[in-house]
């Protein structure tokens, strides 16, 4: 049996369209109907009971997107109910996407929680993981995060960006400030909606293990004119050019290198790698989560521009960065790149100077359980005094 907190938390069943949890649906009469808890309902033992109203479908699926052997069959009954369970198993613990088929068409479920990823909505069901206590509400001061919307002089086009403030912000002072970034076909919201972000920090910062800190969350998947979906140089002028100045004069940060960082998962790895490694005059601390050095899975790593300053000199990350970190999870897809990545900076002799720092979350695969602990293990190690 697991602590009802890792399940019945508020950071548990939130989502980005409610703080509250879902309602039951409500079968028949919207006013009169018996209402009943559809979707992924998770049992005190872990388990999570899947359950369709659907009385004109044939057949019913739900599957765990992350694992392609997850596919439950479910059981239709009389009254047009299906259902269906998932043991618990540690191997699913933590936040996973969940997809739901009628008549083998993708069903979005209305009364379960939903985040944006695949550039659509997807609902999710968040299976007790005991290292989920970084993500719980507690009563511990809470910072705010703020949404600012500015004109980009770059693409001309307005942007918006999500700001986290310490629970120290409202009483004066000058903070660092970390520039987080999603994933590919993520949003600058998820890192609040799903990554529960905000309350990591404010635990860590409570607990004493985190300097108070900024962090800025945008938008990374800049937009070609016309076709395609992503334009990475746009992206790194509309950070450089745009974002951090309008966050360093209407913010109180503390100025400099050393007070800056930049990191992100996936996708937003890459960006922090290429950026971060190509600015050393702006950027002190690297984050690379469930992520890679080089810039993107299949330019290999001598290939990669941004990666030829370590190649002329090992000590280059030494030198420049007060933490150069990576991390993924063990059962991730990308592993083999991540341990490509460790054997080519081995091979240069980067990672033997202190400040190189590299954690694998055994079991995980490319999640958000394996995300969240990534940012509550970078941010202790960052803007500490030498």
């Amino acid at each position: 049996m697991f602590d009802r907190e890792l399940i019945e938390n508020r950071a548990m069943t939130e989502q980005a369209c409610a703080f509250h949890p879902p309602y039951p649906e409500r079968i028949g009469d919207f006013f009169a109907g018996e209402q009943v808890r559809t979707g992924a309902i998770v049992q005190e033992d872990g388990s999570v009971l899947f359950r369709l109203y659907a009385p004109g479908a044939d057949r019913a699926k739900a599957c765990l997107t992350a694992f392609a052997d997850v596919q439950i069959d479910l059981v239709k009954d009389e009254n047009g109910f299906f259902e269906g369970v998932l043991p618990y198993s540690a191997r699913h613990r933590g936040p996973q996407d969940v997809r739901f088929y009628l008549n083998d068409v993708l069903y979005l479920h209305p009364q379960m929680p939903t985040h944006y990823r695949s550039f659509r909505q997807v609902n999710f069901v968040e299976i007790p993981d005991p290292e989920s206590e970084m993500i719980l509400l507690r009563d511990v001061p809470h910072g705010q995060v703020v949404r600012e919307v500015y004109r980009s002089s770059v693409r001309g086009t307005w942007q918006r960006c999500m700001i986290y403030l310490p629970p120290q912000y409202r009483s004066g002072g000058e903070y660092p400030v970390l520039y987080l970034q999603h994933g590919l076909t993520e949003n600058e919201g998820e890192w609040v909606n799903m990554g529960k972000a905000p309350y990591i920090l404010d635990n860590l910062i409570a607990e004493g293990k985190c300097v108070p800190l900024i962090v800025v969350m945008s938008d990374g998947m800049e937009r070609l004119p016309g076709e395609g979906y992503w334009d990475f140089g746009s992206f790194e002028r509309l950070l450089l050019e745009d974002c951090i100045p309008f966050v360093e004069r209407n913010y109180r940060v503390k100025p400099g290198r050393k007070n800056r960082a930049l990191a992100g998962l996936s996708m937003g790895s890459e960006q922090a790698s290429v950026i971060g490694l190509t600015h050393p005059e702006l950027f002190g601390a690297l984050g690379l989560f469930s992520g890679f050095v080089r810039m993107d899975t299949r330019t290999a790593f001598e290939d990669c521009p941004h990666l030829r300053a370590l190649s002329r000199n090992p000590a280059y990350i030494h030198e420049h960065y007060d933490v150069f970190f990576r991390s993924m999870g063990s059962r991730d897809v990308y592993f083999h790149v991540f341990e490509d990545d460790r054997a080519a900076l081995d091979a240069l002799g980067c990672t033997r100077y202190p400040g190189c720092y590299e954690r694998v979350y055994d079991g995980l695969t490319h999640d958000w359980g394996a995300f969240r602990r990534a940012l509550r293990d970078f941010v202790q190690l960052i803007f500490r005094a030498p």
